[in-house]
């Protein structure tokens, strides 16, 4: 064979292979859900001891077998330690009890610890910060359009991914698939690989790119991507929670089998990452069913909600404190911060419970992202109109009351939260965000079991009351649950201190309401007429309207329309 006829040949076979199929694969074999771990979070430490049993005095700090070792201070039995990098530890001790509670705050982050004695020691894992990244897993669906085009979606377990972009179509290439979406922040792209049937995700966002190896599900076990592993649903009486809250049955509390109409369209998408119901009446529960894999266990972020519970903690803090006062100004408060304003100096508690401080709108990504003082910040902002005569939603106004709460109580306030509010309740683990100047944070990114949100609906129904003994007044439920004024969203409701304050139709009749909502679908629902409080959390995080509309579709479409009057 001379040289050019070699040329023509190589140049012939490298024709053909350029010619052949675009890949090397039956697209058929894409087709169903893959799944892979897309972001996970870690523990700075693993666990955490205290020695020596009797008055501990040191506390030492463990993480793959290393150990740091802080000494505690003992002022009349309240255990801390702090460093100057926002490490600290509070706890309460108490000489025979047999359980120790403490609260481990580290970048920004603060969670609950309950030791139990070990030899000469207490003991207490540490658990990862249940922040969104935790455990995140995502998910990549392939199936056939009715053109028999290959198409694709993508969804996670933990929030609804439309918010970040949709995939309008596919393209193959050899191995290699492309991914045309929504939104050009994001990019994403794979390789399959055939002979080990595995997928490998190329997935970038403005924080980077990471490579995610994925595998292919069995259509018969897709927890977590849809809401329920199956189809077919059964009812069942919730299993028993604890000694004060009793179960029963639908029909023994009155509600219509009716109401469970939703379920079976719960995989259908149209009420994708609803994460749980929980519903509770004449102080019974009676229905407890999670989604997308989450369990009872599970803690969740209950968002903005939480501004409503922090209503109750300002009356448990005056329920300790007689020092405190509605009108009394927010500035007597904050001693260290030098205002000179005059219409800041009128801005009372009464006022950041209402959402009319007055002062500017923050910015809240500026506030926490660029700034150290998240109370300073809002201070510093220019009023914008008279306190009290307008209300504006405003997360850094009501995040005011940190430091009345805590400058009352003269304790750590994700300790108070803990001690005096939450471990009465027999709420054993939370996490929440705190500030960098050690302050908590009021307005969300509050963490715990949705179970255990609910029980703050039952403590406003029984007057701050639980297990016979009294957690919060019960003037301050009567007064916080009352209009104060008119907020804007729903248009022209009322609101009280922290709560919306709404009617609806419940088995034929008009009822009042206190809710607490929470971005991503996260509602509590109280309605003292029929002794009934409705529980939600989602993962629909910034879908508007979305986050309101799937879960108040099932309220008022099968559930308070199902209640026997």
């Amino acid at each position: 064979m001379n040289s050019k006829t070699y040329i023509i040949t190589i140049a012939i076979l490298l024709l053909s292979s350029c010619s052949k199929k675009k890949s090397d694969f039956d697209k058929a074999e894409l087709i169903g859900v893959w799944s892979g771990l897309l972001f996970q979070t870690e523990t700075k430490y693993d666990s955490i001891a205290l020695r020596p049993i009797q008055k501990p005095e040191k506390a030492i700090l463990y993480k793959n077998g290393k150990e740091q070792s802080y000494q505690l201070k003992n002022v009349s039995n309240n255990l801390s330690f702090r460093t100057d990098d926002g490490l600290r530890f509070d706890a309460t001790y108490g000489n025979n009890s047999p359980i120790l509670y403490g609260v481990l705050t580290n970048d920004l982050w603060s969670q609950s610890l309950t030791f139990s004695k070990s030899g000469n020691k207490w003991i207490s894992d540490i658990q990862k910060p249940e922040i969104i990244d935790t455990d995140y897993k995502v998910y990549l669906e392939f199936y056939e359009d009715t053109l028999g085009i290959l198409q694709a979606k993508i969804q996670s377990n933990k929030e609804n991914r439309e918010l970040h972009f949709k995939i309008n179509s596919v393209r193959i290439d050899d191995n290699n698939i492309e991914f045309d979406i929504t939104n050009n922040r994001f990019g994403i792209s794979a390789e399959y690989d055939a002979e080990k049937n595995n997928l490998l995700l190329a997935y970038g966002n403005t924080g980077g790119k990471r490579r995610v190896n994925m595998t292919k599900l069995n259509p018969s076990n897709l927890m977590g991507y849809k809401p329920l592993p199956k189809q077919e649903y059964t009812y069942r009486i919730p299993k028993p929670l604890d000694s004060v809250i009793n179960t029963a049955s639908l029909q023994e509390v009155g509600i219509d089998s009716s109401m469970l109409g939703f379920m079976p369209k719960m995989n259908s998408g149209k009420y994708d990452h609803i994460h749980s119901v929980i519903i509770t009446k004449n102080s019974k529960l009676v229905f407890e069913e999670y989604f997308h894999g989450y369990d009872r266990e599970y803690l969740h972020d209950i968002r903005s909600a939480f501004k409503s519970i922090s209503s109750m903690l300002l009356g448990k803090a005056m329920m300790q404190s007689k020092s405190i006062h509605l009108d009394d100004p927010i500035l007597n408060y904050y001693p260290e911060y030098d205002i000179s304003d005059k219409e800041k100096k009128d801005i009372t508690i009464h006022h950041a419970l209402t959402m009319s401080t007055g002062i500017k709108l923050e910015d809240e990504d500026e506030m926490q992202w660029n700034n150290n003082d998240w109370v300073g910040y809002k201070l510093n902002l220019p009023m914008e109109y008279e306190p009290g005569s307008k209300y504006e939603y405003s997360s850094g106004g009501m995040n005011l009351l940190t430091g009345v709460i805590q400058q009352a109580t003269e304790k750590n306030l994700p300790l108070f939260i803990y001690e005096d509010f939450l471990l009465p309740l027999d709420i054993r683990k939370f996490q929440m965000r705190t500030s960098p100047k050690g302050r908590a944070y009021l307005p969300g990114d509050f963490y715990l079991r949705p179970i255990d949100f609910t029980k703050f609906g039952l403590l406003i129904l029984n007057d701050g009351k639980w297990n016979n003994q009294q957690i919060i007044a019960s003037d301050w439920i009567s007064i916080s649950t009352q209009p104060h004024i008119k907020g804007s969203w729903p248009k022209g409701s009322d609101y009280g201190y922290l709560w919306r304050l709404l009617e609806r139709n419940v088995g034929g009749k008009k009822m009042r309401t206190i809710e607490a909502w929470g971005n991503g679908g996260q509602f509590l629902i109280i309605i003292p007429e029929a002794e009934m409080t409705i529980t939600f959390t989602g993962g629909n995080y910034n879908l508007f309207p979305e986050m309101e509309e799937k879960p108040f579709e099932i309220l008022e479409k099968y559930i308070l329309p199902a209640v026997e009057l």
